[in-house]
């Protein structure tokens, strides 16, 4: 099969899909050992590569210093069409063949995500891709990047942990201070928390607004799982941070008349492994973010 060529200045070249991957991977992680790592290749190949794909253009890409990386205004320009002739790329292979063969999607997310709208969502995504098999891999979102970076996920949706993060933003997350309906907040005793481990957002968050407003607290539970936080909340000993839309039907808000200070909201966001090449996995990303921001019965969710 010829490889898609164009002419630009003097030079003609092709442009194969090895060339147009490492160069979205390089612009969309910000560096080449992060592109390597993502498409499973040595940093040479993908310097190699991008190389080779600014000769056949005849344009520059990328500006490359000792400490940044950043793209060219040519780079920013191909960077529209390098995406779009990979998608032309995935669908042209998804047109032909034997389109029944299963494929297996490895997706990543929080527990307690799961545990609210992926049942619903799978069932969704199954009746329109019967030939899909998603794995479902439950973490923290620092190491669902880790196992994405390490070539063991597809695509991971993860709470937002850096401003510079270039993956797609597909929804917010209002958070909310919650305890069992039942729990009473003594005003004048610490702030009794059951919180994920250190490397969380949410508890970050949660312990610089206390901070903030000088508001006594103590850790009394930490777990790995939305499960272990729970049943110290059920048993009205803690109180946890959470997303609204994650929020038990036995748990409530508490607001700002208990004396707690609000909390910036979170933005939740979907990491791809630009070595993906199944247009089905498109599908599934426009999924996942319209069921976090419509609900998949097409009831809003809260918050």
């Amino acid at each position: 099969m010829e490889s898609i060529g164009i002419t630009h200045g003097s030079t003609a070249g092709g442009l194969d899909g090895d060339l147009l991957a490492a160069f979205v991977a390089v612009a969309e992680t910000g560096g080449f050992t992060a592109a390597a790592q993502y498409l499973h290749k040595t940093q040479s190949t993908i310097s190699l590569r991008i190389r080779t794909l600014e000769t056949r253009l005849n344009a520059r890409l990328l500006h490359r210093t000792s400490r940044q990386l950043s793209l060219t205004a040519d780079g920013r320009t191909f960077l529209v069409y390098a995406r779009r002739l990979l998608q032309l790329q995935r669908e042209a292979m998804s047109a032909v063949g034997p389109s029944a063969q299963p494929t297996t999607l490895r997706f990543g997310l929080p527990e307690d995500y799961a545990e609210t709208w992926l049942p619903e969502m799978l069932r969704a995504f199954a009746a329109s891709h019967p030939s899909v098999r998603p794995h479902i891999h439950c973490r923290m979102s620092t190491e669902l990047v880790e196992q994405l970076e390490a070539g063991a996920l597809d695509l991971v949706l993860t709470v937002r942990h850096s401003a510079a993060s270039n993956a797609q933003r597909v929804a917010t997350e209002s958070l909310v201070w919650a305890a069992h309906r039942d729990f009473e907040l003594a005003p004048d005793q610490p702030v009794p928390l059951a919180v994920f481990p250190e490397q969380c957002i949410y508890r970050r968050r949660a312990l610089e607004a206390l901070t903030g407003i000088d508001r006594a607290w103590q850790i009394d539970y930490t777990s790995q799982s939305p499960t272990g936080l729970r049943v110290a909340v059920d048993q009205c000993r803690a109180i946890t941070i959470t997303g609204r839309r994650t929020l038990p039907e036995a748990w409530r808000v508490l607001g700002e008349d208990t004396g707690l200070p609000p909390l910036p909201e979170a933005v939740l966001e979907i990491h791809r492994s630009p070595s993906v090449q199944h247009p089905a996995f498109d599908a599934f990303t426009t999924l996942v973010e319209q069921t976090l921001n419509e609900g998949i019965t097409g009831s809003a969710l809260p918050g």
